[in-house]
């Protein structure tokens, strides 16, 4: 109720002149009592200053305003008070080396700080999803079962390393926790992001959004990791989920997003707005199993940029691989079936706190942390790279060391209750892993000729030569026969079994591209790039005089010519 007409403050107050840095343009922010009791806050464009207008957005948001009569003056006297200057951050992320902006606070190394606010921003998360429940202490104790779990100390430690990827002068990547269904990977995934404030899988972002949605949520979380829950949600096919995989890899880890035109609202200038994170993804392929079933290889760029990470380990079933050793059979799954449990009713009531509470610490002591990054990367590198290492495999190692580091300052800032060797060894393990699972298209090629020579040289590719004439005319049941053939030996097998005997259909493109470069493939058309093997086929007559779609291989030296691949 206004009692008191000539005490303006008694009612309607401007709190906050704010100057949104992204818009660049100023506001002022008045609190009154609204209609259904609670006071409101109502954000006015600072060229409204009529009473008229300003009483408009306060209607709008629903104050309780005073009589007609009474209103004019308090409102006008509103208008011309003098109120704290903020300053609304136009983007999350550092802000410079002392100052942190996240998406409910900005955390600052100075006791003198100027006043900032997040942007504001529809963004993944920003319904809710993201928010600070519980206490420090809380997760602490929830966080302490990652001590079980490799996947879990991996994907903490990407929450915490992302603010230091600006730091440790590295490029965006991301990673991917892989493993079957009802292991526990997105439980690890939300571990990290819970850090952040995410309490629950279905409130992490997926892959089922266009690439420009994508990127704009990138944009929002500059500086932070990512988490995008499911791969296998992608927008599409299962047989396409590679190629929104391919695009958000090149999109994300651009780390730029679209330019537009000057005119688009929200452009600045035409200028691409740049972001930094740190990508953690959930799926039940890896990124090469995704390409393989589109029957394609990824380039070592796109692996260097997206690394796989297996979430089982040891022989494990689930993402507790380092359970204590004196449980088995019965009461090791009693125990999982527990920790899922504890994780699963935690998190929503205990997140959030963790990552303001890091940035923090990370901005009051810039020097330090800039040191301890300096010193833990190299440390990692030399625990884990050899020297017959490729460039790519050197990459993922210089990439975990990131992860290494951001675990480390976790440790040190009192957020993350593991011990540093723990951790250490944790991702040393789950690098080699990752470093393991990187193709070898040369090693594939030749286990995948050896399965050839098994094949062709067994019982079901029938030999002409030694076969009896009953086994001729029922030649329709066999997968093939082979046949001396001038100096050499010539295999015809039907194309659908031949299709059969490769785990891919990348490998076993690549083993025909293999044949027809070495001159051991007869057929009739010129080759193709892409999933097709008709080029590779021929319609070829059988000993029982039919006529079947066929692959025909001729070696003139016999099985020498596959093993000289050997």
């Amino acid at each position: 109720m206004f009692t008191d007409s000539t005490t303006p403050n008694a009612g309607i107050r401007k709190i906050k002149q704010l100057f949104d840095e992204g818009e660049q343009v100023w506001y002022d922010i008045y609190e009154a009592p609204g209609i259904e009791g609670a006071i409101i806050h109502a954000t006015v464009p600072r060229q409204d200053q009529s009473v008229a207008a300003v009483a408009r957005y306060l209607l709008g948001k629903g104050t309780q305003l005073p009589s007609t009569s009474e209103r004019h003056g308090i409102i006008a006297a509103a208008i011309v008070a003098d109120a704290p200057i903020v300053r609304r951050a136009a983007r999350n992320g550092w802000r410079d080396a002392t100052t942190f902006v996240t998406h409910r606070t900005v955390v600052s190394g100075r006791d003198n700080a100027e006043a900032i606010v997040p942007p504001n921003g529809a963004f993944a998360g920003s319904a809710g999803h993201m928010q600070d429940c519980g206490d420090l202490d809380g997760w602490r104790s929830l966080m302490l079962i990652s001590r079980f779990s490799t996947a879990m100390m991996v994907a903490l430690a990407a929450a915490f390393a992302a603010p230091l990827l600006k730091i440790a002068h590295r490029p965006n990547f991301g990673l991917v926790l892989h493993g079957p269904s009802r292991s526990g990977k997105s439980t690890a995934q939300l571990a990290g992001a819970s850090a952040l404030g995410y309490g629950q899988e279905e409130d992490l972002p997926s892959l089922n959004a266009t690439g420009p949605g994508l990127i704009a949520v990138a944009v929002a979380f500059n500086d932070h990791a990512l988490a995008i829950n499911e791969v296998g949600t992608a927008r599409g096919a299962k047989r396409d989920v590679y190629e929104v995989v391919r695009e958000t890899t090149y999109g994300l880890m651009n780390g730029q997003d679209i330019i537009r035109h000057p005119s688009w609202p929200g452009s600045d200038g035409g200028a691409a707005a740049t972001f930094q994170v740190l990508v953690l993804m959930s799926s039940e392929l890896s990124p090469d199993a995704w390409a393989a079933r589109k029957g394609e290889a990824r380039d070592e760029g796109e692996t260097a940029r997206l690394i796989g990470v297996p979430v089982l380990f040891n022989g494990s079933r689930t993402i507790f691989d380092l359970a204590p050793k004196a449980l088995s059979g019965v009461d090791l799954a009693a125990w999982e079936k527990k920790q899922f449990q504890l994780l699963r009713e935690g998190l929503p009531n205990f997140r959030g706190r963790a990552f303001s509470t890091y940035t923090e610490w990370l901005a009051r002591r810039p020097e330090l942390v800039k040191n301890m990054v300096r010193f833990a990367v190299p440390i990692f590198e030399s625990a884990v790279a050899v020297p017959a290492m490729s460039p790519v495999a050197r990459d993922i190692v210089a990439k975990f060391g990131v992860l290494y580091a951001g675990g480390l300052l976790a440790i040190a800032a009192g957020v993350l209750p593991l011990d540093m060797k723990r951790l250490g060894a944790a991702l040393k393990r789950a690098c080699l892993a990752a470093l393991a699972e990187i193709p070898n298209p040369q090693a594939e090629l030749i286990a995948d000729l050896k399965a050839l020579k098994a094949k062709l040289s067994g019982a079901s590719v029938l030999d002409t030569e030694t076969c009896t004439r009953k086994q001729l005319r029922l030649m329709h049941n066999a997968d093939g026969f082979r046949q001396i053939k001038n100096e050499g030996l010539e295999f015809v097998v039907r194309s659908e079994v031949f299709t059969k005997w490769f785990r891919s259909e990348l490998r076993r493109q690549r083993v025909l591209e293999w044949l027809d470069a070495e001159g051991f493939l007869d057929h009739g058309r010129d080759r193709t790039t892409g999933r097709s093997i008709q080029w590779a086929q021929r319609q070829v007559t059988w000993p029982d005089t039919s006529r079947k779609r066929s692959i025909s291989v001729y070696l003139p030296g016999g099985f020498a010519d596959l093993e000289r691949a050997f």
